[in-house]
Formats: structure tokens, C-alpha cells, sequence
């Protein structure tokens, strides 16, 4: 028999690491992320759970680690790169307060 408090457990803990390490290097781990996908992958091919009560587990991890919903991060991250290309619209020494010689 398994034990789902267990798996909860495992999960949130490869679920803090990895949003941790997100918080550090402000990119994610593909390896952690396939590990990741690979243990929802089995929880849900043994039927220990489903897609809805994963998808709820997983939030509340996240919310707990961000203080923000997966979407409101997504949103927020699209915003900060949308910002970074459009400084990159004004030249450098504008940008720097370079004065120029004439």
C-alpha cells in the first residue's frame, strides 16, 4: 500500500529544493524539473492521485515558497523580461549617462 503522506512529503521537499534553487539562480534545473515530472508521472500511472489533487498540492508549495500562484509568477517574469528588451531599444550611453565629446 502507499503511503500518500509520504509522497507529499518527498514532493514538497524536491518541490522547495528546486523552487530554492530557482530563488538562487533565477533559472530552474532541466534535471530537477524531468525528476520532478517523473514523480507526478508516477503518482498519477499508480493512482495514488489525480491530476487535480497534484495540481492543488503543487500550488500550495509554490504559494508557500513565492507568496504568489504559479500564474502571478509567470506573469511577473514576463513583465521583468518584457522591460530588459525594451531598455535595450536606448543606446548604451544613453542608458549608462555617457556624455559624448563633440
Amino acid at each position: 500500500m502507499i503511503n500518500k503522506q509520504r509522497y507529499i512529503d518527498i514532493l514538497a521537499q524536491v518541490l522547495n529544493e528546486h523552487y530554492d534553487e530557482i530563488k538562487r539562480k533565477d533559472t530552474e534545473s532541466k534535471d530537477r524539473q524531468q525528476y520532478i515530472d517523473g514523480y507526478l508521472t508516477a503518482a498519477r500511472a499508480l493512482e495514488v492521485f489525480d491530476y487535480e489533487e497534484l495540481k492543488e498540492i503543487i500550488d500550495k508549495i509554490h504559494f508557500a515558497a513565492f507568496g504568489k500562484t504559479i500564474e502571478q509568477r509567470r506573469r511577473s517574469e514576463l513583465v521583468i523580461s518584457s522591460s530588459d528588451d525594451d531598455s535595450l531599444d536606448i543606446p548604451t550611453f544613453i542608458r549608462k549617462g555617457i556624455l559624448l565629446d563633440k
